[in-house]
């Protein structure tokens, strides 16, 4: 039976039905698409060095081969590092609990207390659940290791299809279609973002661990590489990622400390977000706040915690989906802030003007 094109109604149930599929579908899947999703992460944001040993001179082969090296010897230094580091945190975790719940019966000295509900009673329980929270993080980190061998894997046989893609794509330009050409612009653009996010948390890892390693505080390459990770999610992420620190500046300073770091933290948060992602990835990958936090929320639902991770990556995909497509456009439109639209605006009523003059003559 076909459908009316122009019945709304009709196109918004059939819409509608898919998306619920494709996300009950992709629910029951989860565990294995998340790690397919992270290798193809990992393959995008690799590409470019294969690409450009090649440039270099050094042979297809041999390229792959120093790329997949090189993944697999960062994983492997890094979970050495941070496994060690995870561990001795945990460890430790009873005594930092009970050193925070001394500074909490300190601190409520000085506040009044009201009925039954008291400050005590409140910090506690805020403290209670960060500590559980930060035990679950690291958790998850000691966990990682045999997903982290299966993405290194699946990412080498990636890399080893992604090296070929272009002199197979450059062969067929000629007798490309339309939706070849936009696919491809598609890729260009996601490769784009992946790297250009990467680099930014990047910067802000390490900006924020050297700061953390002045100042002497523990486990800091552990933070560094908690802080990359949970900066791909937007407003809540690095203030998870912030809190240990935080909380270790505290014990070791006082709230001077405690709040030096949160100034340092907010600062190189503020220039590698407002100054240095901006200048490189350009206005057309933001989204919308709403957009954000809604996807925060689906993608929770459909692939669980590393949905989180993957929610910002996943949405900016799909606008960049969106945007390759002439008939889809106006939907990455709304997906972008209100300030992208009205510059789309003034864009299209120039380009209409202009052509507007030009018929005329």
């Amino acid at each position: 039976m076909s459908i009316n094109r122009s019945s709304l109604p009709a196109r918004i149930l059939v819409y509608s039905t898919f998306v619920v599929i494709l996300t009950v579908g992709m629910r029951e899947i989860a565990p294995i698409l998340t790690t397919i999703l992270f290798s193809v992460f990992a393959a995008l944001i690799f590409t470019p060095h294969i690409r450009w040993f090649k440039r270099k001179g050094i042979p297809g082969g041999l390229s792959v081969f120093l790329v997949i090296l090189l993944f697999a010897f960062i994983v492997a230094v890094l979970g050495v590092v941070v496994a060690g580091a995870a561990i001795q945190f945990e460890n430790q975790i009873p005594i930092y609990q009970t050193r925070l719940m001394e500074f909490i019966d300190i601190l409520t000295r000085y506040i009044p207390s009201q009925g039954e509900l008291s400050a005590n009673s409140i910090l506690r329980g805020i403290a209670s659940t960060v500590i559980s929270l930060m035990s679950s993080i690291i958790q998850g980190f000691l966990n990682a290791g045999t997903t982290a061998g299966i993405i290194i894997l699946t990412t080498a046989f990636l890399l080893i299809d992604a090296s070929n893609a272009p002199e197979k794509m450059n062969s067929k330009f000629e007798t490309q279609s339309k939706l070849q050409m936009s696919m491809s612009k598609f890729d260009k653009n996601l490769v784009g973002f992946l790297v250009i996010k990467a680099e930014t948390n990047f910067i802000i890892a390490v900006g924020i661990t050297i700061v953390l390693l002045i100042g002497g505080i523990d486990f800091a390459i552990l933070w560094g590489v908690l802080i990359f990770l949970l900066s791909y999610i937007p407003y809540i992420g690095l203030v998870l990622a912030s809190i240990p620190p935080i909380m270790l500046a505290l014990f070791k300073y006082g709230p001077v400390g405690a709040l030096a770091v949160i100034v340092v933290i907010a600062i190189v948060d503020m220039l590698a977000e407002n100054v240095v992602f901006p200048a490189l990835a350009g206005k057309g990958l933001k989204l919308s706040t709403g957009i954000l936090f809604l996807s925060l929320i689906y993608w929770n639902y459909v692939l669980g915690t590393a949905g989180v991770l993957l929610s910002i990556p996943l949405t900016v995909i799909l606008k960049i989906l969106f945007e390759s497509f002439d008939e889809t456009k106006w939907l990455a439109r709304l997906m972008g802030p209100t300030e992208d639209i009205e510059e789309n605006k003034k864009t299209e009523n120039k380009e209409n003007k202009i052509a507007t003059r030009s018929m005329r003559r």
